[in-house]
């Protein structure tokens, strides 16, 4: 019960950093995908349904903070949640490169997914260029956020006391 807790508040957490962080002209206007870089953490650290908790928080933190409708983030976060799920015993959940890897495809595709929904909607016009931009530096500003979230996530769970147990309890 204490590791949700810590979850629910490390999502909290993450959803008020992003909002605060700026965006980065440099990177496309894009902002660091903190919350999809917890999605993919605990999807690959977590059961299913701490995975399930965690990918629909942190979707409706997203898609709230993003101006715009509903819908991008429900989208990615799942996708993101059952795939890395699915491969987290055949890959080195705590390498770097893996992190970094996974850290930059979940930023293409959150992006991409946003860009897809968006310009389907009519809410933002498709510019080849533009979207570029945003794709390149979404690739890297993912690559750049997953290890260091990731890490703090794993340093903060260890700092939760181990739960004895009393006999019948």
């Amino acid at each position: 019960m204490r590791r949700r807790i810590l979850m629910l508040f490390i999502i909290l957490f993450g959803a008020l950093l992003q909002m605060v962080m700026p965006s980065w002209p440099l990177f496309g206007g894009m902002k660091p995908p903190i919350l999809a870089a917890l999605v993919l953490h605990y999807a690959l650290r977590r059961d299913n349904r701490d995975m399930w908790l965690a990918v629909f928080a942190a979707a409706i933190m997203q898609d709230g903070l993003e101006p715009g409708s509903f819908g991008p983030a429900l989208l990615a976060f799942p996708i993101i949640g059952i795939l890395s799920n699915r491969i987290r015993n055949e890959i080195f959940v705590d390498g770097v490169v893996t992190q970094l890897f996974l850290g930059a495809l979940i930023g293409v595709f959150c992006t991409f997914a946003a860009l897809l929904i968006f310009t389907a909607s009519g809410q933002r016009p498709f510019l080849f260029g533009q979207t570029l931009h945003r794709l390149l530096g979404s690739f890297l500003l993912g690559m750049i956020t997953l290890p260091p979230v990731s890490h703090a996530i794993i340093r903060l769970e260890a700092l939760l006391p181990k739960r004895r147990s009393y006999g019948w309890q």
